[in-house]
């Protein structure tokens, strides 16, 4: 064989496995989106399987499910919402709970977490100060716009990110005011 039909062979064996891999990866996200094969988060509440929301992130079905009682208050409108949640008391229902500085999620390089969490469940956040709805207008696994709470911060919620942060970002003090989205909250 010659020089150029090495390269053609080659060049043609390359293209083709490329064509294979954008199949097999396009076949998996295929999979991986199909709302049939999807659980119902109202019927499956084990905590075991994950639901896809609108931004691509995955939360589990307990994060996904909002308590009755929450989940009436949520659905009313902003300022009915607010007037129902403004100064109760809300607890984690999930572990891991990451307080943010203003009402949307950004993970990217700079972003808008204190740069640690509240880590365990059923941690008391604070007293609920304000509701907003999210500032991309990001919708749950509902098809309703996330509503955050902005929180006054009770003193365990401040000891476990102050732990669990990194040493660059500022230690938090009891009362002040952070972020949490509807889906990490019971009251």
């Amino acid at each position: 064989m010659n020089s150029n039909q090495k390269l053609y062979l080659y060049s043609g064996l390359a293209i083709a496995f490329s064509v294979v891999v954008y199949i097999v990866i396009t076949q998996k996200k295929k999979v991986k989106s199909d709302p049939s094969k999807e659980d119902n988060t109202e019927d499956n509440t084990e905590g075991n399987t994950d639901v896809t929301t609108s931004t691509g992130d995955t939360i589990t079905v307990e994060q996904a499910v909002i308590e009755p009682i929450l989940a009436e208050m949520l659905k009313l409108p902003l300022a009915q919402a607010k007037t129902k949640l403004v100064n109760k008391t809300i607890y984690t229902k999930v572990d891991e709970v990451n307080p943010r500085g203003q009402p949307f999620v950004n993970n990217g390089v700079i972003n808008n977490t204190y740069g640690g969490k509240i880590v365990n469940k059923n941690t008391k956040i604070g007293v609920v100060k304000n509701v907003v709805e999210d500032s991309g207008k990001l919708t749950n696994p509902q098809g309703n716009v996330y509503k955050w709470l902005a929180v006054i911060s009770s003193q365990e919620a401040v000891d476990s990110i102050n732990k669990t942060q990194n040493f660059w970002n500022r230690s938090l003090n009891s009362g002040d005011v952070f972020y949490v989205r509807e889906d990490v909250i019971k009251l």
